[in-house]
């Protein structure tokens, strides 16, 4: 394990929020101290620190970038696709008419009598 998360644990026993040695019971050792430690915990920031920034500003978003070539084919395909679909559907009317008259043609000839 790491030991960040030891002198966390040690930083919140330092500032009285707990009152045992917690990084002893999680991982099952001898306590160190009961109470506060002995010793003020040294090197760790202090508890009351102003924050800074409070939001997420990114720094470099120039992550992703789509090239213009991409673009440009895009445009293209999309373009393409949107003509090969307006000509499908003006055609769907004279399609459908002819496959009514295709429908009713079966039903006609399938009551016929055959002499």
């Amino acid at each position: 394990m790491s030991t960040d998360w030891v002198s966390s644990v040690d930083m919140l026993a330092d500032a009285g929020i707990v009152n045992f040695d917690a990084a002893a019971y999680v991982t099952g050792t001898p306590a160190r101290f009961v109470g506060s430690p002995q010793y003020p915990v040294y090197n760790l920031p202090p508890l009351k620190t102003p924050v800074k920034q409070d939001e997420y500003k990114p720094t470099d978003t120039s992550l992703v970038k789509t090239p213009a070539w991409k673009k440009v084919l895009f445009g293209i395909l999309a373009a393409a696709g949107i003509v090969w679909g307006v000509r499908k559907i003006s055609s769907a009317p004279a399609l459908i008419k002819g496959a009514g008259e295709k429908v009713c043609d079966f039903f006609k000839n399938l009551f016929k009598r055959k002499p």
